[in-house]
């Protein structure tokens, strides 16, 4: 019977375990921490699971947050150019989920044991773990799980982090309407939103800064938030006012907190792709996949979509595999995953630049026309496609006349160089 090592707990190991359970394929999850230790400790992402994810959940029967406090169904975007601010509001259909995943991952993984499934706490080798299953999965992305998968230049066009982080889970703050997400385009500077979240301590709201790296949203992500709690909070507050006004005025200046210490995470993300296969020592293959194999920068929230993607994707190929699971299969099935992968990186590396000015004009068209609008935001459930429309002139043209005849355009075909919505 096939026996297939994960290593890693997090949304990609964590839903290839469940999925191979369904497939009947044995599956072991090695983690670093066992399932009451995933749900403690500092917030490390917030996440936002698009709907093929979330449909995705619901054929692994362990979906359980489709409520309103865990949803996002509208989004409201400034793009602070030159002069006002040019604003719109959208209408994300399907909602996005956002749930902290000290709840979601600890829910899938005791999933995944109550079903008969595996899970091994420790940090065993990697070596010892390929002897002991035909296939190795490393879905971890500890620095030293890293090495195994040198990066890919010519697939990681950046080097040292474009963004410099500072999210954290606040009280305080209202919203404009109910279940919404605010982002402020700064270009040049940086982004700052605001979502809703649910968390451990129930319905609150992430408030992060993207900083472009020296500029002045930056400041506060060399802050101790635990340290100095008010200094923290004035430096945060100051921020939101000089760069995301209409925000301020909803921010209660006397219950904005964070929602208990620690509740931040601050740094840098170097958005990288990695090669998605080593060769061990004893002539044994692994294959990587989530954050072990591919980094892209949370702003446009492909992360943990993409992930899950992947883990479905090989579940499939390892069930339908006629072969051994040896380096054949993983130079295969790697290069296979990364045809979806790669327009999801790029579309991901794209938003990091300046707007090109044929996406400039479709922020104009969707601040006149509510279709377009909405179909913009909602393109987000689909990267690759929306990343064929986006990176071209062409493409947009062909998409905002689609969405004013309503009817549904057809993406425009990829082309053979990497111009995308933001000019690099």
């Amino acid at each position: 019977m096939t026996s297939v090592g994960i290593i890693g707990s997090g949304i990609s190991g964590v839903q290839l375990a469940l999925r191979l359970q369904q497939l009947g394929i044995a599956a072991t999850v090695y983690s670093t921490q066992d399932i009451d230790q995933l749900k403690s400790g500092r917030p490390r992402n917030f996440p936002a699971r698009f709907a093929p994810t979330q449909e995705r959940e619901r054929r692994l029967g362990v979906s359980a947050w489709d409520f309103p406090d865990a949803q996002v169904h509208h989004w409201s975007i400034s793009v602070h150019i030159d002069g006002p601010a040019l604003a719109f509001p959208a209408r994300l259909a399907p909602p996005s989920s956002v749930v902290d995943f000290r709840l979601y991952l600890p829910h899938l993984l005791g999933e995944f044991v109550e079903r008969g499934g595996t899970l091994d706490v420790g940090e065993p080798a990697v070596e010892d773990v390929a002897r002991r299953h035909d296939l190795t999965v490393v879905a971890n992305g500890s620095r030293s799980l890293r090495e195994l998968f040198p990066p890919v230049p010519e697939r990681s066009p950046h080097t040292t982090p474009q963004r410099i982080l500072c999210s954290g889970l606040y009280f305080g703050i209202d919203e404009a309407v109910p279940h919404s997400l605010d982002i402020h385009f700064l270009p040049g500077i940086g982004e700052i939103l605001r979502l809703p979240f649910f968390s451990p301590a129930g319905r609150v709201d992430v408030l992060a800064f993207e900083a472009v790296p020296g500029g002045p949203l930056e400041t506060v992500s060399h802050l101790d938030a635990d340290a100095d709690p008010g200094a923290f909070h004035r430096a945060v507050l100051d921020l939101v006012a000089t760069y995301a006004p209409s925000l301020r005025e909803r921010i209660d200046t006397g219950d904005f907190a964070l929602i208990s210490p620690g509740e931040v995470a601050q740094g840098g993300i170097t958005p990288v792709v990695r090669r998605g296969w080593a060769r061990l020592a004893d002539g044994r293959c692994a294959l990587a996949i989530g954050d072990a194999w591919i980094t892209n920068d949370p702003l446009t929230a492909q992360g943990a979509n993409l992930g899950s993607h992947s883990a479905f994707a090989l579940a499939e190929l390892v069930s339908t595999a006629r072969g051994p699971y040896d380096e054949e299969f993983c130079r295969s099935a790697s290069a296979a995953l990364w045809e979806h992968a790669r327009h999801v990186v790029e579309w991901s590396n794209a938003f990091l630049d300046a707007p090109a000015p044929h996406v400039s004009a479709l922020f104009a068209q969707a601040a006149a026309d509510r279709r377009v609008a909405d179909a913009f935001v909602s393109g987000f459930h689909d990267p690759v496609a929306m990343w064929r429309t986006l990176s071209s002139e062409e493409g947009v043209a062909s998409f905002v006349a689609a969405c004013r005849s309503g009817t549904p355009a057809e993406p425009s075909p990829v082309g053979p160089h990497p111009t995308g919505p933001r000019q690099r």
